[in-house]
């Protein structure tokens, strides 16, 4: 497969419309038009230390020129950088009053996912991380609008399968699974977010994890920096992804706890609000979320026990969803998964709705 996703990425590629014209074998997936030139003249060529496949894909969706590897040195109730390899963002920063809060203790860096159309939601996010006294940097999300489908499938980075059902009309699809053009951005998004929290821990030798926040978060009133650290004293050492929030559509959630608020992690919960996730974390995002086939928080639970007594997943298959059995429920193995519940966060449907599915859950 890395062999085909090779050859296909080394073709010329026709720019997208209103692209200036640019070297050949360098594919620009984004179509932003000059905006997207300017990632490109502007992206790091430094290379991931994840596995091969998850670093070749990445720097093809991220508009990087494809080189020779180098050597790698009731919730709904609540209402450094910009990432060079996604989108430019302008890097906002909070401020914060250090005697007060230790944000920096719990983790490194935080990321606040937010379209360049939508800024009453990134004023919304604002509001919240100024009263938490928290920094974050706001990440100008992929808009799945303007992303050349055709060419993601034609370069390898979603399935032949998923192409078919993202064309089919909405009332066709399968909810909360199939691709659109929302969960396409989204996917590109928390893709180009895990490539970069690789390359900002490479070298640490015991970096802490990241906060990722999408801009419809809505955090719990009593959450604050003491609150995390208790309860991140109960979640088993061995995580690598963390989720604040979500939604339990399956109700068998209760059947995983393992500790005091403490929940692992299975296919029936959903949602990418809110969650830590370590660098060994993002580097196995990166892994199981290559293609693309579904929508990316199907890819982040799929990879559990069950799967692994089948023999992996089946690429060319269908989402498996197992039931509940309190005597063999499955959870998440990769990335090594938990959740926290009470959550500590939720989506404001109320104020925003969804950018991601063909409608409201």
């Amino acid at each position: 497969m890395m062999a085909a996703f090779v050859s296909v990425a080394h073709r010329r590629l026709r720019p997208a419309c209103g692209t200036p014209s640019k070297p050949a074998n360098v594919p620009l997936v984004v179509a932003t038009g000059s905006r997207a030139w300017a990632q490109y003249q502007h992206a790091s060529h430094r290379p991931l230390t994840a596995a091969a496949a998850a670093a070749f894909c990445c720097r093809a969706v991220g508009a990087f020129p494809v080189q020779r590897r180098r050597r790698a040195v009731n919730p709904n109730t609540w209402a450094r950088r910009a990432v060079a390899a996604g989108s430019r963002a302008t890097s906002t920063k909070i401020p914060r009053d250090a005697a007060k809060h230790r944000w920096n203790g719990l983790f490194q860096g935080a990321y606040c996912i937010n379209l360049d159309r939508r800024p009453e939601r990134w004023e919304f996010m604002r509001a919240q991380f100024a009263r938490l006294g928290m920094d974050a940097e706001r990440f100008a999300a992929v808009d799945g609008r303007s992303v050349d489908v055709h060419q993601l499938a034609e370069l390898g980075l979603i399935t032949d399968l998923a192409l078919q059902r993202y064309l089919l009309p909405d009332s066709m699809k399968l909810f909360g699974f199939d691709l659109t053009a929302g969960a396409v951005g989204c996917a590109l998004s928390h893709l180009f977010i895990w490539k970069d929290i690789v390359r900002r821990a490479h070298g640490q030798l015991d970096p802490l994890p990241f906060l990722v926040v999408e801009d419809d978060c809505a955090f719990d009133p009593a959450f604050d920096e003491s609150t995390l650290e208790q309860r991140l004293q109960h979640v088993p050492s061995d995580w690598e992804f963390l989720f604040l929030g979500g939604q339990d559509l399956q109700h068998c959630h209760h059947l995983l706890e393992c500790g005091n608020g403490v929940r692992r992690h299975y296919a029936g919960f959903k949602e990418t609000t809110a969650y830590l996730v370590t660098a060994a974390g993002a580097r196995a995002c990166l892994e199981v979320s290559i293609p693309l086939r579904w929508q990316i928080d199907t890819h982040l639970s799929e990879n559990d026990t069950h799967a692994i007594r089948r023999g992996g997943i089946d690429p060319k298959g269908w989402p498996v969803i197992s039931k509940c059995d309190p005597n063999d429920m499955p959870y998440t193995v990769k990335p090594m998964s938990y959740c926290l519940w009470p959550p500590c966060v939720a989506q404001h449907r109320d104020a925003f709705a969804t950018d991601v599915q063909i409608c409201e859950h």
